[in-house]
């Protein structure tokens, strides 16, 4: 049977609710409520003394190898039981030639016994000569029982892909394999398993599907049966995997029905009833009768899918998984006493970014006596219906379903605000006496504020801004669009960068709805002459081939410039352009700005270009923000979150976000201006000076915006755009449609 797994796909669609909100939800009520559970849910413990690298397991048991300096393998045999350690090495590699290398895989035989594959070869003028292959065979507590030689002349000249050998129920062994001559970069040609009997001794092959520039996987299940997941790509190169089940003795190759919309590279033997497991970027996953149930739950088991780069099966139904920089740990369920006793609360989102899983892990780790549990609308979406994650949070809303906090980024805010459906977050603040909202940066929830009270939170922002040499617009900050537009420059210099259009339109667009929407009043100004402007700079510039051929020609300035010296300059240190959009991350970053990018010269921050002139110009990119529901009966876990994320711990560590807590921002700063081996690129940039320090607090404090962006808007500025572009209207037409149509949209939101 096809499976069918949804992929998580990015924000795509503004919703517009037309319900108040209803009550709210912790553990599962009688109706009208998100239903929330701890499936799949496990606990890990890190394995210390697992100081090599797992192969495969059996039994509690763990073969692990690690290579020594002198490129000869050092195995571990570990006990996940006892924790008991015992290493050893191969025969071969006690007895090999001074001038031999050894290549070796190790296998898990059918009867458990281990056999270690060696092949013994020399460098001969450059190449690999194989002198003779054999197998050195263990029992399953690593005693050593025999040798076998094995044929080398059944292998000629065929390759090999490394690791790609398993052995069968029957002990057949398969090697995948390649034809090389029929190899091209975007198709490998003849795939192939050769099969080998149990005494390695070839008597045939069989033919794998043609496949795109990846690698099969081979991998046995519960019973044995040789399979080979095989991904794939349609037309739309969207990848995805097939598995298949090979037979030595029929020399077949037969499609299972299984597939998986993922780029899947983990399979393993199945235990406890599955045939074989594989994981995925949200979770692992069991086989069984090629049905797919999902066993572990990244999120529930506060793993970062990101971070979790394999795993492998214990027969007890319990895995090791490897996850960060190489760490093991041993993950079991949780039981159902800890399930039970645990108070959940629930936070609805389309789309999981990484910084807002980052902080619902942070703050279950904590183990406070309540989980977040993220329900991800995104899962609705399809290639079809890319909307249909906003679509089914609306229904689901308008049904009374409403989760405690939901994440608004990329939806109209204010169209939810009008309906009375969030609280305010100053009253939860105000109501507890150990925290002071006057200890944090009073202009950034200022700008986050919807009629006098703050309904969303954000936790940290990225500054957008603009960036230029003081000696050529001095040191006033704030500049508007038009007063950015209009400056007077060199002839050969432009004011911003040029793109190709496919890369220019999307970043200028986007950039048009914070400089062009007043959040406050529900207004915009995309009709203005500046903007005009901007969509006559947007249709000169041509796509593809045709920019990179216009900069050869001088039409347009390229970013980067070959001096007489021999050395490549940028644009901005040669006074080639003017403005430079930039994002700071952290208070590093304008040091880097100015040193990499303006080679050292003073710079002024001049702002984001806006139609409407609001403080320095600078605007908050808030990663992700939160609101909760006004008639939640888990106000006092909703707030706890929040604080947790608005804690001096958590916001000193912050890394590619700056704080909104005053200490923390000092603590960055002074961080910063002791950052000695501070590097962009390859270069080192060296520690913040104190007046570049100051410089970037002043510009903090000063900021009086925050990031616009909703994706209903940006439809309707691409399409008048496109249009633009094919001549069927002007700029000045085009302006006036996005006036037009931008204008009734917020009108109906609000």
């Amino acid at each position: 049977m096809k499976m069918n797994f949804l992929k998580l796909t990015a924000l795509a669609a503004a919703m517009a609710l037309g319900a108040a909100a209803c009550s709210g939800c912790g553990k599962r009520k009688e109706k009208a409520t998100l239903e929330l559970n701890m499936d799949n849910s496990w606990r890990t413990e890190a394995c210390g003394g697992l100081t090599h690298a797992p192969i495969f397991t059996i039994g509690t048991h763990i073969l692990c190898g690690k290579m020594r300096p002198d490129k000869s393998t050092e195995y571990l045999w570990y006990d996940m039981e006892t924790k008991e350690r015992k290493k050893f090495f191969l025969r071969a590699q006690e007895e090999k030639e001074p001038l031999e290398h050894l290549e070796i895989t190790e296998h898990r035989l059918p009867d458990d016994r281990i056999a270690f594959i060696v092949r013994a070869y020399q460098n001969v003028r450059g190449k690999e000569v194989t002198n003779r292959r054999f197998a050195e065979i263990y029992d399953s507590s690593m005693n050593y029982l025999e040798t076998r030689e094995i044929p080398t002349e059944p292998f000629g000249e065929t390759e090999y892909f490394r690791g790609q050998q398993l052995f069968d129920s029957s002990g057949n062994w398969y090697v995948l394999a390649y034809n090389y001559n029929y190899m091209q970069y975007d198709q490998r040609g003849d795939v192939f398993a050769e099969v080998f009997n149990s005494e390695y001794e070839k008597y045939g092959e069989i033919r794998l599907p043609r496949i795109q520039g990846a690698t099969p996987r081979l991998f046995t299940d519960q019973e044995g049966k040789m399979h080979a997941a095989i991904i794939t790509y349609d037309t739309d190169y969207n990848g995805y995997t097939k598995v298949y089940e090979l037979d030595a003795q029929g020399r077949t190759c037969e499609d299972t029905g299984v597939v998986i919309p993922e780029d899947v590279y983990c399979f393993t033997t199945g235990t406890q009833g599955y045939d074989y497991y594989y994981m995925t970027d949200n979770g692992l996953y069991g086989v069984s009768e090629n049905e797919a149930v999902k066993v572990i739950d990244w999120i529930n088991s506060d793993y970062k899918p990101e971070e979790v780069y394999w795993f492998y099966t214990l027969d007890d139904g319990t895995f090791l998984l490897k996850i960060g920089g190489g760490a093991y740990y041993h993950a079991t369920p949780r039981s159902q006493e800890e399930i039970d006793s645990t108070k959940l609360i629930s936070l609805a989102t389309v789309g999981l970014t990484e910084d807002l899983l980052d902080a619902v892990i942070d703050y279950n780790v904590e183990e406070s006596g309540y989980r977040i549990i993220v329900k991800d609308y995104g899962e609705y979406n399809t290639m079809e219906n890319p909307y249909q994650g906003y679509e089914t949070m609306k229904m689901d809303m308008l049904d009374g379903i409403v989760a405690d906090m939901i994440c608004t980024d990329g939806v109209n805010f204010e169209s939810l605000a009008t309906k009375g459906m969030f609280g305010n977050w100053y009253t939860l603040m105000d109501a507890d006496k150990e925290f002071d909202r006057g200890d944090y940066l009073t202009n950034y929830f200022e700008t986050h504020e919807y009629d006098g009270e703050l309904q969303r939170l954000g936790f940290s922002y990225k500054i957008e801004t603009t960036v230029a040499k003081t000696k050529h617009i001095g040191e006033t900050q704030g500049l508007s669009l038009s007063e950015q537009l209009n400056f007077p420059v060199p002839e050969n210099m432009d004011v911003y960068c040029h793109y190709a259009a496919e890369h220019m339109i999307p970043m200028y667009l986007r950039y048009l709805q914070t400089g062009c929407i007043n959040r406050e009043t529900a207004k915009c100004c995309f009709d203005a002459p500046e903007v005009v402007k901007v969509l006559e700079m947007l249709n000169r510039v041509p796509q593809g081939d045709d920019y990179y051929k216009a900069v050869e020609n001088g039409e347009f300035s390229d970013n980067v410039y070959l001096c007489d010296d021999g050395i490549y300059r940028g644009a901005f240190e040669l006074d080639r352009m003017l403005f430079y959009f930039d994002t700071f991350e952290q208070p590093i970053d304008l040091r880097g700005s100015r040193r990499a990018t303006f080679a050292d010269a003073d710079i002024t921050l001049a702002g984001f270009p806006m139609v409407w002139d609001e403080g320095n110009g600078g605007v908050f990119n808030t990663p992700f923000t939160v609101s909760f529901n006004d008639n939640s009966a888990e106000k006092a876990a909703i707030w706890s979150f929040v604080k947790h994320l608005l804690s001096e711990d958590y916001q000193k560590g912050l890394y590619h976000s700056m704080p909104i807590l005053e200490s923390a921002i000092e603590y960055k700063l002074d961080e910063a201006e002791h950052l000695v081996t501070a590097k962009v690129g390859e270069m080192f940039i060296g520690e913040m000076e104190p007046w570049e320090t100051e410089i970037m607090r002043d510009y903090i404090h000063g900021i009086r915006t925050c990031w616009y962006y909703d994706e209903t808007v940006n439809r309707i500025l691409t399409e008048e755009t496109e249009k633009m572009r094919a001549g069927d209207q002007t700029p000045e037409e085009a302006a006036k449609m996005m006036q037009s149509r931008v204008s009734i949209y917020l009108s109906e939101q609000s």
